[in-house]
């Protein structure tokens, strides 16, 4: 009988380790494990989008800039993934951190790359730069309870085998 609880209470725990650390280690990511720091960014139409509004489902936020010559390769591999992922809640969020560069050129910028998913410009809301203080280009898995479960310092493969798996499990939490 104990051992049938143990083993009950294993499987309702399992999606919490659903990014343990040895996946991500395998990464090359961090684990944070700490509510995300909320905030709000705003379109080409002046519509605000709140982070905190997104709870319930997993968040993908890319921060990235056109002078950086990894984030053109990454921005069209992140788009992949998000086609890939189309049929679930995830949402994508390419956030650009330029300053000198308006917000109409940065989306012509992305589309020029072939990226659909929401692009906006960090200085069109309110987002602490502490998303992007060691560098870019950076992504952060939010999960669905607000929290950060990975953090990406540097441009990955979102395409390889081990990336989706790891996205995989990170979607089922």
């Amino acid at each position: 009988m104990r051992m049938l609880l143990a083993a009950a209470l294993w499987l309702i725990a399992l999606p919490s380790l659903a990014l343990d650390e040895a996946s991500l280690r395998t990464q090359q990511m961090q684990r944070l494990e700490e509510p995300a720091p909320d905030f709000v960014l705003h379109d080409a139409s002046g519509t605000g989008l709140q982070l905190a509004a997104l709870r319930g489902r997993p968040v993908i936020v890319h921060f990235w800039a056109t002078w950086c010559k990894p984030c053109r390769k990454e921005l069209p591999v992140i788009q992949s993934l998000a086609r890939r992922l189309a049929d679930t809640d995830v949402v994508f969020l390419a956030v650009a951190i330029d300053t000198d560069v308006g917000a109409a050129d940065i989306r012509e910028y992305a589309a020029s790359l072939g990226v659909t998913i929401p692009v906006y410009r960090a200085g069109d809301g309110r987002i602490s730069d502490r998303y992007w203080s060691r560098g870019i280009p950076v992504t952060y898995l939010i999960d669905r309870d607000g929290a950060i479960a990975g953090r990406a310092l540097g441009p990955r493969d979102w395409s390889s085998d081990s990336m989706l798996a790891l996205i995989d499990r990170f979607l089922a939490h």
